[in-house]
């Protein structure tokens, strides 16, 4: 008995120095480079349909498995379940973030638990690169087996087929422009704001926060000089590069009018180009891609771009419905 006991004890310290020296996470990424932008990338990724249509690993190993999709594509809360055959197996995905480049779901397993599936998109131009990983954290006692499984050889070659997917079907879509242009005459604006440079890491979100420490100040101020406004909190963009973003939050109101510590902008008489654009702003980017395309078709060249926040969003919290009016001067 004391043998079997000394055996038995053997085995259990084994495991145990296995389970310290077994990995706590695991990660299995794969990257491609894909032909369209990261604006439309990201619109697909973030479609679970479009997903088991079109580019799934798994779906082609089992066509008959069952599908359930909820929510809307893109939003937060967007779901996927599905039940197969023991290759596919039974699980869902859920869409819990889209920040700056990074797509972010849960991932469940019957029976596993959760881990994290991502995408990750860098885009310059109209070429991006996209990384697909799916990241597990491993439970103590389940380490030692890590030790002996390789899961990157496991999952990576699915990965590297799925992404090679995704690039021959999103190259191949034709992009409409989706949102209608129209030409107009730009009457001289005088604008009060403050003007700043914005770190385009996480570009919405510090254009978010600019925007909101600076639209209750200036509005305050401008009520408590008893001058009138003639627009709604507006953006005026004076250049949207790789690093930074100089704009300035503003108001429009009476040419000549002043008040300390706002700064003034006039923006002259032109020719000016317009999209009423419902939606949030991440998907904005795509009606200035439209606009930027008709720029460059009709040979025109941009002078300052102007979004006017029509819509009250503390108010309204439905997103498809905010209005913005996007305005470019061009010459």
């Amino acid at each position: 008995m004391k043998k079997v006991a000394y055996v038995l004890g053997g085995l259990i310290l084994l495991y145990l120095i296995l389970a310290l020296a077994g990995p706590s996470n695991i990660k299995v990424e794969r990257s491609i480079v894909i032909n369209k932008s990261g604006e439309t990338l990201k619109s697909v990724l973030g479609d679970f349909k479009f997903f088991h249509d079109n580019w799934s690993p798994w779906t082609e190993k089992d066509p008959a498995m069952v599908n359930n999709y909820s929510g809307k594509p893109g939003e937060i809360g967007h779901r996927y379940e599905w039940s197969g055959n023991k290759e596919v197996g039974k699980g869902a995905m859920e869409l819990v973030s889209m920040q700056g480049d990074s797509i972010n779901q849960k991932l469940s397993f019957e029976g596993e638990g959760d881990s994290k599936a991502y995408y990750v998109v860098k885009s310059s131009g109209d070429t991006s690169n996209i990384t697909w990983g799916v990241s597990f954290d491993i439970g103590f006692m389940g380490r030692p087996f890590m030790l002996f499984m390789n899961m990157d050889k496991m999952m990576g070659a699915d990965f590297e087929k799925g992404l090679s997917n995704l690039k021959k079907v999103v190259e191949e879509m034709k992009e409409e422009t989706k949102f209608e242009i129209t030409e107009q005459t730009w009457e001289e604006r005088t604008y009060l704001g403050k003007r700043s440079l914005v770190s385009s890491e996480n570009n919405m979100e510090k254009l978010t926060a600019f925007f909101m420490e600076n639209y209750p100040k200036l509005f305050s101020d401008l009520e408590k000089n008893k001058i009138q406004v003639s627009s709604a909190p507006s953006a005026i963009y004076f250049k949207w590069e790789e690093k930074q973003t100089d704009v300035a939050a503003v108001a429009s109101v009476a040419k000549g009018t002043q008040i300390k510590g706002w700064e003034t902008f006039t923006l002259p008489a032109s020719k000016v180009l317009m999209i009423a654009y419902m939606g949030t702003d991440e998907g904005s980017m795509a009606a200035h891609n439209a606009m930027n395309e008709y720029i460059k078709k009709n040979n025109l060249q941009q002078v300052n771009v102007v979004e006017e926040y029509v819509t009250d969003r503390e108010t309204e919290k439905d997103s498809s419905k905010w209005l913005t009016n996007i305005y470019y001067l061009v010459k």
